[in-house]
């Protein structure tokens, strides 16, 4: 999971008639970006830094962010600076601002809309934006108020209330900056508990100045994971430590591991489910102090991913109609089973982008040719009854040729889409989220994938 931060700052600003320098200038703007540059690469964020630049750089740069994001990212945009409103929107002030009020005496033109960042990151993953600025009347804002127009998966963490300034310190941290900072190192709390801690942390020592918050994430998001355990947890997995080996040398590497979770469940009076949640919090521990980068994944997400690939074959695992669980004829308590989180729900495609996928399979001579729509270069697998494993095969020219294919009366797609073309990419989407049509199945792990069979 890809953790990136852009921090802006506008703390000197351009000299200008309806705003001669010094009137806008924030000395303590430059304390404020780099403490939160050192906090956020602390825990794990990739870290762009753009001091005083004017407007028509910034979406430039965020939107190169974007470009590289996976839909599991999260991002977080900070600004440091004067901000406001206007006709119901709000805006950031980049050092240029200024000069280009006096030009165009429009806020709209020479500000930055907020809304122009949330768009860059639409189905790119999950959006922070951290505004330390005021929102008072500067003078030129006008109009009504409103918090944001519909977005999923965006929270905006503002630095004080509507028509409130934000404290700033000539040289030092910001009232807002500093609680951000004494407070996001805490680890394994989401970012609504974080921002209503920066809230208490303000308010306990000034009184004054409260940084309200608006959520549109569809789930919880936490920034500075970090994996722990418990007794109970440990007790478990020196269990399947102790036992493991002797399990795999009796019934073999794939059952022996499926029997000592099944067994440690039944011993320690928990789910299946329960009992691998607890084996990893703790060997991810382990590989984590070592330095080795584990996969943060969170307990649902975790479970799922066992459980689906535990039942991918239906030839150890079953249940009934009473939903109980079955391994090999005994009954086994699987534990529950967690809903679908938004992380591992279908996405949809990318707005204009859908892309029908076509397949159709005929035998020509001792061949068999199936014909497609996908982009040239385009890998799939493909499994048939002659042979023991699926065979990754390429799209040239519009088809996948199968030779020798006489004695072949069965051909099945079980696929993802893979291509190595970064135009390509773009045109499938992330984990093919574009791909749509009758051959195209979700799958909570490994996205869409094409599945199909072909008889002959």
């Amino acid at each position: 999971m890809r953790k990136n931060a852009i921090l802006f700052s506008a703390g000197e600003y351009q000299d200008s008639k309806a705003f001669p320098k010094p009137t806008c200038d924030l000395p303590g703007v430059k304390f404020d970006v780099l403490a939160m540059e050192k906090r956020l690469k602390k825990i794990g964020f990739n870290v762009t830094k753009k001091e005083n630049i004017n407007k028509s750089e910034y979406m430039p740069v965020l939107q190169q962010c974007a470009s590289k994001s996976t839909s599991d990212a999260i991002h977080i945009v900070y600004f440091s600076g004067h901000g406001g409103h206007s006709n119901g929107k709000n805006f950031i002030y980049p050092s240029d601002f200024t000069m280009q009020y006096d030009i165009t005496n429009d806020i709209e033109k020479a500000g930055i809309n907020i809304e122009d960042i949330i768009s860059v990151f639409k189905g790119k993953g999950r959006l922070i934006i951290i505004l330390d600025a005021c929102r008072k009347n500067f003078g030129v804002s006008k109009g009504y108020f409103s918090e944001m127009t519909s977005a999923a998966n965006v929270y905006i963490a503002y630095g004080t209330m509507f028509q409130d300034k934000a404290i700033g310190v000539n040289n030092g941290l910001s009232w807002f900056t500093e609680a951000i900072c004494d407070e996001i190192l805490a680890p394994n709390i989401d970012v609504d508990t974080l921002f209503t801690r920066v809230r208490q942390n303000i308010f306990t020592k000034h009184y004054i100045q409260i940084p309200p918050s608006v959520n549109a994430l569809l789930d919880k998001v936490i920034l500075h994971p970090e994996i722990s355990y418990d007794d109970t947890d440990k007790q478990v997995y020196d269990f399947i430590q102790k036992y493991g080996d002797e399990y795999t040398d009796k019934y073999g590497y794939f059952q022996g591991d499926d029997l000592i979770f099944i067994d440690a469940a039944q011993y320690f009076d928990i789910g299946l489910l329960d009992a691998i949640w607890k084996f990893k919090k703790v060997d991810n521990k382990i590989y984590k102090d070592k330095g080795v980068d584990i996969p943060e994944l969170s307990e649902a997400e975790a479970k799922l991913v066992s459980f689906l690939g535990f039942t991918k074959s239906k030839k150890f695992f079953s249940f009934d109609d009473s939903h109980t669980w079955y391994y090999n004829g005994r009954q086994i308590r699987m534990g529950e089973i967690p809903p679908l989180p938004p992380s591992m729900q279908q996405k949809l495609p990318e707005e204009g982008k859908e892309y029908y996928v076509k397949l159709n399979a005929k035998k020509e001579n001792n061949n068999i040719v199936i014909t497609t729509n996908l982009p040239d270069q385009c890998k799939i697998f493909i499994w048939n009854n002659k042979s023991k494993s699926s065979q990754k095969t390429a799209v040239s020219n519009g088809k996948i040729l199968i030779e020798n294919a006489m004695d072949i009366s069965k051909v099945v797609i079980d696929s993802g889409v893979f291509t190595d073309d970064v135009n390509v990419q773009q045109v499938i989407g992330d984990e093919c989220r574009n791909l749509v049509g009758e051959f195209i199945k979700y799958h909570p792990i490994y996205g869409n994938r094409i599945y199909c069979v072909f008889e002959f």
